[in-house]
């Protein structure tokens, strides 16, 4: 009787353990992280997405600098697609703009300042948001950080993982020819931000849930001197981009005028 009841006893042990094994998902590199999150990302239905991105630029001859600011809230279905993004430009010396863009399926329209709804196009989108944040919304695309994986860091932070990336010069410029895509001149971007670059600092931030992959957060911090012959360029950027409720949101009601638009 105590026999059978000892290998009864080792027979739940070693099942245990077994499971414990299989249920483990702990990643155990970067890329394993990227990758986790990529397929996590690929079952998302639906997600809410705070953005905030600050750019400023100066140049040495003549003397000019620019900035703005955006302020982004959108709520996002992606089976069938759908997104309504609250915008907010600030520029120096100009009133705030307040946008709302909509998206439904292709179709694609802009509403200022509650004003009548005016179709889009994809490139005047990318164009209001800048090269970076058309990568970060409506949701993350992995694609942006996946040829720089080899050189990331990975770090456990509460409730999930953390990847580091710290660009080298050479790794800027092949950045820079990733994001031109969202440019509306690629070549003359990708000729403004590169030249001769000091890389003070090029920084990003990917954070995904220990549970779901999901990507909850990326973050950009950038400090860049482009210099042509004596002259230069310089730019700061800063990006923060949170996501949460995911597969959790209200149904996105379509705005009455977006579908008068369409008919």
């Amino acid at each position: 009787m105590n026999k059978r009841y000892f290998v009864l006893f080792l027979a739940v042990v070693i099942f245990t353990m077994a499971g414990c094994g299989k249920t483990s998902s702990a990643p155990s590199s970067p890329e394993d992280v990227l990758k986790k999150a990529d397929a996590a990302m690929k079952e998302l239905k639906s997600v809410h997405t705070s953005i905030v991105f600050d750019e400023s630029s100066v140049t040495s001859d003549p003397v000019e600098r620019d900035s703005k600011k955006l302020h982004i809230q959108s709520n996002v279905e992606l089976d069938p697609v759908k997104v309504s993004e609250e915008v907010v430009l600030q520029i120096p010396k100009q009133q705030p703009k307040n946008l709302h863009i909509f998206r439904q399926d292709d179709q694609l329209a802009v509403q200022e300042e509650k004003g009548d709804w005016q179709a889009m196009t994809e490139e005047e989108r990318k164009e209001l948001l800048d090269v970076w944040v058309p990568f970060t919304a409506p949701a993350m695309d992995l694609s942006l950080l996946e040829p720089f994986i080899e050189s990331a860091e990975l770090e456990k932070i509460d409730y999930g993982y953390a990847l580091q990336f710290s660009l080298t010069p050479a790794e800027y410029r092949r950045f820079m020819k990733e994001v031109a895509v969202n440019s509306p001149m690629p070549e003359q971007f990708i000729h403004t931000h590169t030249g001769f670059p000091v890389v003070e600092k090029m920084d990003l931030e990917l954070t995904v849930n220990e549970k779901t992959f999901f990507v909850t957060g990326m973050k950009l911090s950038a400090n860049i001197t482009s210099y042509f012959g004596r002259d230069y360029i310089r730019y700061k950027q800063k990006l923060d981009a949170n996501y949460s409720y995911f597969n959790d949101i209200d149904p996105i009601q379509t705005p009455a005028g977006f579908a008068e638009l369409l008919k």
